[in-house]
């Protein structure tokens, strides 16, 4: 069964052209890094340990849920 002429011209496409990346001005480059601020060593301490205490509180929450769950699940037989 062949086509008519009208059908293969339908189904014809002509092939998309691969889309081009655009150019950019030079100015649109990425920034250079900004340097990080000077902080005292005693603050950075202080900072640490705010964390750790923060971390140990939620170790603690999480031990107390965790011990909450395992009563509530019913026994392996």
């Amino acid at each position: 069964m062949s086509k008519s002429k009208g059908e293969e011209k339908a189904a014809y496409r002509p092939p998309m052209p691969a889309p081009r990346r655009p150019e950019r001005p030079e100015e649109w480059r990425w920034p250079s890094p900004t340097p990080l601020p000077v902080v005292p060593t005693e603050d950075t301490g202080r900072v640490l340990r705010q964390i750790l205490d923060r971390l140990d509180s939620i170790e603690k929450r999480l031990e107390g849920i965790e011990k909450v769950l395992l009563e509530r699940q019913p026994p392996l037989p």
